[in-house]
């Protein structure tokens, strides 16, 4: 199972361009469709989660379905079948292209690249809020949390805002009618 784990996190690393947000709908369809390893709530947790620790959302979500799967080995070798992709990528580039930086083949290359990044990162997006904004209580506070980033404050506000609200209206509203303790 280790090696299962360190290599789809590496297929996945080596051949997705754009960072952490682009890789989560291939980690998606490898974990939920192909393999069979998590179900789409387990998923959604997971991102969810691994957005609420510092790093990379991608090495976040690694670590803790490998953990899940396969224990604190099993982190270990998701981590870095995640991280040795970009790792060798990075010493590749330094070597080889740093000479081509002003090549415009090499730049409109990198564009096509980033277009392509940015429509996965659009993809995950519209996934994630199908799946988890379905009230009109959630919606507020996806607005709420997008008005608080794009206002250039600390995305641990948003996510602070949301924990908050979520317990405030689990505790205060949600269970008003059936009177049972928070």
């Amino acid at each position: 199972m280790l090696f299962k784990l360190f290599w789809s996190f590496f297929k996945i690393g080596f051949f997705t361009f754009g960072g952490g947000l682009a890789m989560i709908p291939f980690i998606q369809d490898e974990f939920i469709n192909k393999k069979k390893w998590l179900t789409a709530e387990e998923m959604n947790e997971m991102i969810a989660l691994s957005q609420s620790f510092p790093g990379v959302v991608a090495v976040n979500i690694s670590i803790i379905a490998g953990h899940k799967l396969a224990g604190v080995k099993g982190a270990i070798a998701a981590a870095i079948g995640t991280v040795l992709p970009a790792l060798l990528a990075i010493v590749l580039i330094l070597s080889f292209l740093a000479g081509f930086q002003d090549n415009r083949y090499v730049q409109y290359t990198f564009l096509g690249i980033k277009a392509a990044s940015a429509a996965l990162i659009l993809d995950t997006v519209i996934r994630l809020a199908k799946k988890s904004i379905r009230s009109t209580f959630a919606w507020t506070l996806a607005v709420v949390s997008l008005l608080i980033v794009m206002f250039n404050f600390s995305a641990a506000w948003s996510i602070l805002v949301g924990a908050v609200s979520g317990v405030v209206a689990k505790c205060f509203v949600h269970n008003k009618s059936k009177k049972t303790r928070c």
